[in-house]
C-alpha cells in the first residue's frame, strides 16, 4: 500500500456516502496519484472512488491506472459512461484500451462513439505491433504553410482544448506531406503578419511508420524532441510520438531486455505489469525454458573436468583453483556481453563494426588478464612457493579473460546477424559457455607446464 495514512479515512467517507467530501478529498491530487489510491482501495472501494470523479478527471485517472484494473473498471460502467470517457482519453491510450478488452465488453460501447472516432481506433489498431505507427497519437495540430501567423495562433486557441500537446505545430501541403514544423515559442515570439512558411523550421526529424518504436523512442530522447512526427511511405504525417510515450516505451524495452539478458523469458504483458502483479506461475513459466538449458549445457562443465581426470590425479592441488578460473571467465563474459549488448542497444556501434570492436574488446581482455594474472601469480607463488603452480594460474587467468571478451563480444554480433535479438543471448547462456571452455584452457596449460615440462 503506498498511501497507509489516507486510505483509513479514504474508506470510512466512501463507505458513509460522503460523496462531496471524497470528490473534496481528492481534489488537489494529481491524476496519478487519485489512481495509486484507486489501485490500493479493494475492487468495490476503488470503483465507488472512480464514479464520484467529474467526467475529465475521470478520463485522465483513468490512464495512470494499471491494465487489469482499467479492464475491471470499463466493464462495470455503463455503455454511455464508457464511451465519453474514450472520448475524452487520449488517441493512442484508447486505441491501446480498445485492443485489449473483450468484444463482449466493447462490442456495447463502440456504437456509442462518434464514427470518425471508431474510424481513428480501428487505424491506430491496425499497425503492426512494436512500429512507430502503432505507438503514435493522431491528437497533433497542422497548418497550412501560407496562413499568417496571426491566423496560426488563432487556430490553436481554437484547437488547444481537444490536443493532447500543441507545443509543436507540423506544417503540411495539400496532400498532408510534412513540410516542416514550427514551435508554439516561435510562433508566439514571431511577427503576427508573416507567413508560418516563413518562421517554419523545415529541417524536421521523423520516423517512418513501420520503423521500429525503440528506435523512433530513441530519437525523442537523442534530440530532446517533445514529440517526434512520424509519416508514411509518401512521406504524409500519420501521427506523432509524444515525449511520454517515448519514455514509456524505452522503460518496457529495457525491462524486457533486462529479463531477457538474466535468462528470463517475457511477453508483451511483462513489460507492463509490476513484480506483484505476476503470477507465481507465470513467471516459473518464465524462468524454466532458459534454465533447463543453462541446467543442461552445465553439464559440460563435468565432461570437460572428466576428460581431464588424469590430470587432477596427477595434480590434486588444482581442484582448489577450479572456481577460481571459473568465476574470472564468467565475471569477465558477463561483463562484456552486457557492455556489447548495450552498445548495439543504444546504436552506438553497427553490426558492421565487429571485427573493430573484437579487435577492442581483446585488448581490453589482454589487459585485464595481465593485471589479474599477475596478481594471481604472485599470490600463488607465496602461498605454494612454485612457479610453476604460480605461472598456471597467472596464463590461465589471461588465456581465460581473453577468451572470455572474445565470446563475450562474438556472440551478440552472430546473434543480431541472425535476427536474434542479442539480449536473448543472455549473460548465464555466456557464463556457462566460459566456463566450459575455461577448465579446458585451464588444464592446458596446467598439463603443459606442471607434467610435460615439469614445472611443479
Amino acid at each position: 500500500m503506498r498511501h497507509p495514512l489516507l486510505i483509513p479515512d479514504l474508506r470510512e467517507l466512501l463507505h458513509d456516502g460522503e460523496v462531496d467530501a471524497v470528490r473534496d478529498f481528492v481534489s488537489e491530487y494529481h491524476p496519478g496519484r487519485i489512481a495509486e489510491l484507486i489501485e490500493d482501495l479493494e475492487t468495490e472501494d476503488g470503483e465507488s472512488l472512480f464514479r464520484v470523479l467529474d467526467r475529465r478527471t475521470r478520463a485522465d485517472v483513468f490512464t495512470y491506472l494499471d491494465h487489469e484494473r482499467q479492464e475491471q473498471l470499463i466493464a462495470a460502467m455503463l455503455p454511455r459512461d464508457a464511451a465519453d470517457m474514450l472520448h475524452l482519453m487520449s488517441h493512442d491510450d484508447r486505441a491501446d484500451l480498445v485492443g485489449r478488452l473483450e468484444e463482449n465488453v466493447l462490442d456495447p460501447v463502440l456504437p456509442h462513439l462518434a464514427q470518425a472516432e471508431r474510424d481513428d481506433i480501428r487505424r491506430l489498431a491496425s499497425y503492426a505491433p512494436g512500429t512507430a505507427a502503432a505507438a503514435m497519437t493522431t491528437d497533433y495540430v497542422t497548418l497550412p504553410p501560407h496562413i499568417t501567423v496571426r491566423d496560426a495562433l488563432e487556430q490553436l486557441r481554437r484547437e488547444a482544448p481537444d490536443r493532447e500537446t500543441i507545443y509543436y505545430c507540423y506544417v503540411v501541403d495539400r496532400d498532408r506531406k510534412l513540410i516542416g514544423f514550427v514551435s508554439l515559442k516561435r510562433l508566439i515570439l514571431s511577427r503576427r503578419p508573416a507567413l508560418v512558411e516563413d518562421v517554419m523550421q523545415q529541417d524536421v526529424i521523423f520516423a517512418r511508420a513501420d520503423q521500429d518504436q525503440e528506435s523512433a523512442a530513441r530519437q525523442i530522447d537523442k534530440y530532446d524532441l517533445i514529440a517526434i512526427p512520424v509519416i508514411d511511405a509518401e512521406d504524409r504525417l500519420v501521427g506523432i510520438i509524444t515525449h511520454d510515450d517515448a519514455m514509456d516505451i524505452l522503460r518496457q524495452e529495457q525491462t524486457a531486455d533486462m529479463l531477457a539478458f538474466g535468462g528470463v523469458t517475457s511477453g508483451a504483458e511483462t513489460k507492463e505489469e509490476t513484480y506483484w502483479q505476476g503470477r507465481i506461475v507465470t513467471s516459473v513459466q518464465r524462468r524454466i525454458g532458459w534454465l533447463l538449458f543453462l541446467f543442461v549445457a552445465g553439464f559440460l562443465t563435468k565432461i570437460v573436468s572428466e576428460h581431464f581426470k588424469d590430470v587432477r590425479l596427477k595434480l590434486p592441488d588444482l581442484a582448489d583453483f577450479v572456481p577460481l578460473m571459473i568465476g574470472t571467465g564468467g565475471n569477465a563474459g558477463s561483463q562484456t556481453v552486457g557492455t556489447i549488448i548495450r552498445a548495439l542497444a543504444l546504436g552506438e556501434v553497427r553490426p558492421a563494426e565487429g571485427l573493430r570492436v573484437l579487435a577492442r574488446e581483446l585488448l581490453t581482455g589482454t589487459l585485464l588478464g595481465v593485471m589479474l594474472g599477475l596478481i594471481g601469480f604472485g599470490y600463488i607463488w607465496m602461498l605454494h612457493g612454485s612457479w610453476g603452480f604460480a605461472a598456471v594460474i597467472g596464463l590461465a587467468t589471461l588465456f581465460i579473460c581473453m577468451w572470455a571478451n572474445t565470446v563475450g563480444t562474438a556472440v551478440p554480433f552472430l546473434a543480431r546477424r541472425l535476427g536474434i535479438d542479442p539480449a536473448v543471448v543472455s549473460a548465464p547462456l555466456i557464463s556457462t559457455l566460459v566456463d566450459a571452455t575455461g577448465l579446458i584452457i585451464f588444464y592446458s596449460i596446467a598439463i603443459l607446464l606442471l607434467i610435460k615440462l615439469g614445472g611443479h
